[in-house]
C-alpha cells in the first residue's frame, strides 16, 4: 500500500487531544490468513512509531489489545517488521472491532467503535482511489511523451490532474464540514498525493487550517497534535504579517545590534560608507552554504573599493555557527547572532521567512537590492564599481 503519513510542513501530526477517561480501550477483531502472525500496537509519535504492545494471532485469526491513554491518540496497528499499518484514533473508552485481510491489510480493513476511526478509514479510501487515477494519468504522460503533439496532450494531463487534486480537497472539506469536531480533520487538512505534493496549500487553503485550528484547539488546548497545528498557524501568521511590513527597495535597512562571534556588539549603522551585503544564513542551511563561495570570491574582489558583508547568522548554538564560520572561510567580514532560530530579532523585522536572504545597502544605508544570489550579486556589484 501507499503510506500514508501526515505532515503540517514541519511536522508529522501524532498524539492528539485530552480525555479525562481512564477506563481503558480495547481493539479486537480477526484478520483473514495471519494465524500465529505477531500484530503490533504502536503509537504514532512525533517522528515515529513507538510499539506499546504486541499480540499473536489465533488459529481463526482473532485478537485483542487492551490498553488505557491519558489523552485520546493517534494509533497505528502493524504486522512485526511490516510498514503497512491501519491509523486509529484510540481514547481510553474507545471499543473498537477491526477486522482485515493479511493481503491488503492497509486498505482492505473494516472498523467500527470509533467515529473519527472510521472518518480516517473514509479519508485513506478516497486518497487510495485519488492515487490511484494520478498513476493512471502519468502512465498516459510517459506514453506520450515525444510523440507529435506531446504539448497538447501534456496541457490536458495537467488540468485533468488538477481536476482529480480539486475532487480529493472538496472530499476532505465536506468530512472537516460535516465533522467540526473530530480529529480526523487533521489527517484531512495533511494529506499528500506525492512529495511535495499536499491536498491542501496553507495559502490557497488557509481559511479551512484555521477553521480546524480555531474548533479543536478550543476543545483540546491541551494536545500536542493540534498545538503543532496552532504554533504552525502562530508562526506562519506572524511570517505573513512581517512580510507586510518587510524591507525593500528604496527603503532605510532598520538597525540591527547583536553580538558577535567574541562576543561583543556589532551594528549595522556602523559600516555605513560602504556598499554593503546584509545577509542572513545558517550553518544547517544547506542552500547557503552553497551560496558562500559566491560571497568570498565577491569579496575578496570587492573589498578593496568599498563593499563589506555583514551576516546575521539563524543558528541555535555558537558551536555550529562559528565552525560554519571557519569551514567556509568567511572570517575575513562581520558576523552577528542571537542564536535564536526562526526566532531571530532581526529575521522578523526584515520580513525573512526563507534562507537564504540578502539586502544590498548603498553607503547611506538604502536598501537598492534584495535576493541577490549566484551570478546577480557579481553582475549587480560590477554595475556599481564598473569591474
Amino acid at each position: 500500500m501507499r503510506k500514508l503519513f501526515f505532515f503540517l510542513a514541519v511536522a508529522v501530526l501524532a498524539a492528539a487531544c485530552n480525555s479525562s477517561g481512564d477506563a481503558g480501550f480495547s481493539i479486537k477483531g480477526k484478520i483473514k490468513n495471519a494465524a500465529g502472525k505477531d500484530l503490533v500496537l504502536s503509537v504514532l509519535g512525533a517522528r515515529s512509531m513507538d510499539a506499546v504492545d504486541t499480540v499473536k494471532i489465533g488459529e481463526d485469526g482473532s485478537y485483542e489489545f487492551k490498553g488505557t491513554t491519558k489523552n485520546p491518540e493517534f494509533y497505528a496497528v502493524s504486522f512485526l517488521n511490516s510498514r503497512d499499518f491501519i491509523t486509529l484514533v484510540l481514547d481510553s473508552v474507545t471499543e473498537i472491532t477491526l477486522d482485515a485481510d493479511t493481503a491488503k491489510f492497509a486498505t482492505s480493513y473494516t472498523v467500527k467503535g470509533s467515529k473519527d476511526s472510521e472518518l480516517l478509514k473514509e479519508l485513506n479510501d478516497k486518497l487510495e482511489v485519488t492515487l490511484t487515477r494520478i498513476d493512471s494519468l502519468g502512465e498516459i504522460y510517459r506514453t506520450a511523451m515525444g510523440a507529435p503533439g506531446f504539448d497538447s496532450v501534456e496541457a490536458v494531463i495537467n488540468a485533468k490532474y488538477e481536476s482529480i487534486v480539486e475532487d480529493q480537497k472538496n472530499f476532505n472539506k465536506k468530512i472537516i464540514d460535516a465533522n467540526p469536531n473530530s480529529l480526523a480533520n487533521l489527517m484531512a487538512l495533511s494529506q499528500s498525493v506525492g512529495q511535495r505534493a499536499p491536498v491542501f496549500n496553507l495559502e490557497k487553503d488557509e481559511a479551512y487550517f484555521t477553521k480546524v485550528d480555531e474548533t479543536l484547539f478550543k476543545l483540546y488546548p491541551e494536545s500536542q497534535a493540534i498545538k503543532s497545528l496552532h504554533d504552525y498557524l502562530v508562526q506562519y501568521n506572524q511570517q505573513k504579517e512581517a512580510k507586510k511590513n518587510a524591507v525593500g527597495v528604496g527603503l532605510d535597512a532598520p538597525e540591527i545590534t547583536l553580538p558577535t562571534p567574541e562576543g561583543k556588539t556589532l551594528s549595522l549603522s556602523s559600516l555605513k560608507g560602504n556598499y554593503l551585503l546584509l545577509d542572513f544564513w545558517a550553518a544547517w542551511c544547506k542552500p547557503c552554504r552553497a551560496e558562500n563561495p559566491t560571497l568570498v570570491e565577491n569579496y575578496k574582489k570587492y573589498k578593496g573599493k568599498g563593499f563589506t558583508i555583514f551576516q546575521v547568522s539563524l543558528d541555535q548554538t555558537k558551536e555550529d555557527w562559528t565552525k560554519a564560520i571557519a569551514d567556509d572561510k568567511l572570517g575575513a567580514w562581520n558576523h552577528v547572532s542571537d542564536l535564536k532560530y526562526w526566532e531571530s530579532a532581526p529575521a522578523q523585522q526584515y520580513g525573512v521567512s526563507s534562507i537564504p536572504a540578502n539586502f544590498l545597502l548603498d553607503p547611506q544605508g538604502k536598501v537598492i537590492a534584495t535576493d541577490l544570489r549566484g551570478p546577480a550579486l557579481g553582475a549587480k556589484l560590477k554595475e556599481i564599481y564598473g569591474m
